[in-house]
C-alpha cells in the first residue's frame, strides 16, 4: 500500500460517516396546518418576485439546497438568463402531495399577451420551503435531475 493509498483512507472513512448520518437532511410532510400553507405561500412569491425582477442571487437562495450543491451559481444564472423580465406569476391552488407540494400556478407575460398553467414542486426541508428547480429545457416530463 502506498502512502497516497494509507492518506485517502481516513478521508474515506469519514465521509462515509458523513453520508450515513440519516437525520442530516429531515424532508416534512407537506402542509401540515394552515401556518405551513401561509409559510410556503410567501416563499413561494417572493421567489417568483425575485424571478421576475431577474435577482438570480434572491431566487437562488430558495432552490433546494442538494440542487445547489449540485448546480453553482454561474450555471443557475446562464440557465435562467433567457427568461423574459417582468412576468407575473399568480399562485392558482397548492396541493399536498406527502413529502411535497405542487402549487398550480399562472404565467401572465408582461404585456399581458401570453398566459400557462404550471406546476412548480416545492419541498419542507427541516421546516422551510424550497424550490424545486428545473434543470432541463425539455418541455416534457417532470423535470427531475
Amino acid at each position: 500500500m502506498n502512502l497516497a493509498s494509507r492518506a485517502l483512507i481516513p478521508f474515506l472513512v469519514f465521509f462515509a460517516g458523513c453520508t450515513y448520518k440519516s437525520d442530516y437532511v429531515t424532508i416534512s410532510k407537506s402542509l401540515k396546518n394552515k401556518t405551513d400553507y401561509q409559510f410556503l405561500i410567501k416563499r413561494y412569491t417572493k421567489y417568483w418576485d425575485c424571478m421576475s425582477r431577474k435577482d438570480f442571487v434572491c431566487a437562488y437562495k430558495y432552490e433546494m439546497p442538494y440542487q445547489r450543491f449540485l448546480h453553482d451559481f454561474k450555471w443557475y444564472k446562464q440557465f435562467n438568463a433567457g427568461n423574459s423580465k417582468n412576468y407575473k406569476i399568480i399562485a392558482l391552488s397548492v396541493v399536498p402531495k406527502g413529502e411535497f407540494a405542487l402549487v398550480k400556478s399562472k404565467f401572465i407575460s408582461a404585456d399581458n399577451k401570453v398566459t400557462y398553467v404550471f406546476y412548480d414542486k416545492w419541498y419542507n426541508v427541516n421546516e422551510k420551503w424550497f424550490h424545486k428547480m428545473k434543470v432541463s429545457l425539455l418541455p416534457f416530463g417532470d423535470n427531475e435531475d
